[in-house]
């Protein structure tokens, strides 16, 4: 009977033992498998920091190395297993390393994070700018365990700093050395101004003179013209078969030469009075402005057979009536004057843009001469063909002056078969 509770005792016992080592197998099949997730989550965590281009680095609370990334590796040119269990006195001069354990005890009394610039020399031997941060790690419970820190490498931005500074101070003496000649230039100026304002007063009162005097000149001269021609056709009429051929040639000459003179005092006039007299700007009909040009001239179209061909279908212009008609009248008479024995059209043209309303007076003359082209606008100057062609000289200068105060241009050029061709513009918005 002892015996028999004996077995069952033993029996007993073993299932315990079994059950024990069952449950040790299974604490065991635990832990190795946390033991390979630990590892895992290191392998990972080794290569996430070995892919941050900056230098890594962790270190126990006596300053010896626990690991690095591959950056750090390169930048103290040993490998890992070489770096980890070292200080930094194993691995930096003994000034630098002396300020890094100063840092790192500084940080351990004062848990936190800590950052400051200083200067490295890399393994190929060159010096570079560098900012590193430091902070605390602890473990599980809290406790401080070490510290890891990041460097970056400011070398390159230190450079740019340098560089930015030194163009930024050569900017500065160039605004320096620019500003006082601005101001010099300013100054000079400054006194060419009132140079050029006294220039201009002293021209405003010549002009207000010389206008008066032009004023007082063509009064004078028109009444004595008018008596000449008036006395010379008397002295031709009443005394032709006295004075014979000869003197009747001179009585024509001065009543040509008085007519001329009569003609110039007008042009005088007409031009004084387009300078001086204010536009009056309103919305006009320019067909009927070509209608009553046409009955101007007609006789003399007709006498000498030649065709005028005007536009249609132009909308309002906005100018003064007064000056365009002279305009117009003043290009038709130099085309009659000046196209020739050739000439047997003169034709109106009309296009428009955005901003102006442009004209052309085209005819199939004898044509300018080049060289006439850019001159013909002045005061005074006919074209070199015309010296046995009546005129002043002031008609196309009027032109150019009206076309002007009406914000526009005018301007010459020989026809591409020949003839003439005046192109000028009107602004729309007067």
């Amino acid at each position: 009977m002892p015996n028999k509770n004996r077995e069952v005792e033993l029996e007993a016992e073993i299932k315990a033992l079994r059950a024990r080592v069952s449950e040790l197998e299974s604490v065991a099949e635990i832990r190795r498998e946390a033991e390979k997730t630990v590892r895992d989550q290191l392998q990972f965590l080794q290569i996430l920091i070995d892919t941050i281009p900056n230098p890594i680095f962790f270190k126990d609370k006596d300053g010896k190395y626990l690991g690095c990334n591959k950056a750090f590796e390169r930048r103290v040119g040993l490998t890992m297993g070489e770096i980890i269990g070292k200080s930094a006195f194993d691995l930096y001069p003994k000034e630098l390393a002396t300020r890094y354990e100063q840092h790192d005890s500084e940080l351990f009394k004062r848990p936190g994070e800590k950052t400051y610039e200083t200067r490295l020399t890399y393994p190929d031997g060159q010096d570079h700018d560098v900012i590193i941060t430091k902070g605390i790690f602890t473990d599980s419970e809290g406790n401080v365990s070490g510290l890891v820190g990041v460097t970056l490498d400011i070398t390159e931005r230190k450079r740019g700093e340098k560089a930015l500074q030194k163009a930024h101070d050569e900017l500065e003496s160039r605004v320096q050395r620019r500003t006082a000649a601005l101001a010099e230039a300013n100054s000079k100026l400054e006194k060419e101004v009132a140079e050029r304002s006294r220039i201009a007063e002293e021209l405003r009162i010549s002009a207000e003179k010389l206008k008066i005097f032009a004023y007082s000149v063509a009064h004078d001269l028109k009444s004595p013209s008018v008596g000449i021609y008036g006395l010379a056709r008397l002295l031709h009429n009443n005394f032709a078969a006295i004075l014979g051929a000869k003197g009747a040639g001179f009585c024509d000459n001065i009543m040509k030469a008085s007519e001329h003179v009569a003609s110039l005092v007008d042009s005088i006039n007409q031009f004084i009075s387009t300078k001086e007299t204010p536009l009056k700007i309103e919305p006009i009909d320019m067909e009927e402005v070509f209608r009553m040009l046409r009955d101007e001239f007609s006789s003399r179209l007709t006498v000498r057979q030649i065709c005028l061909f005007e536009p249609t279908g132009i909308p309002l212009v906005r100018a003064d009536k007064i000056a365009i008609l002279r305009v117009f009248r003043n290009l038709i008479d130099n085309a009659l004057k000046y196209g020739g024995d050739c000439l047997t059209t003169i034709e109106l043209g009309y296009e428009q843009s955005d901003d102006f309303h442009h004209f052309t007076i085209r005819d199939d003359g004898v044509g300018i001469q080049a060289k006439d082209g850019s001159e013909i606008f002045n005061l005074f100057q006919r074209q070199n063909a015309s010296d046995e062609i009546e005129g002043t000289g002031l008609g196309l200068a009027i032109v150019k002056e009206v076309v002007e105060l009406h914000r526009g241009e005018v301007c010459v050029e020989r026809g591409a078969e020949g003839g003439t061709v005046f192109h000028l513009s009107i602004k729309k918005d007067l």
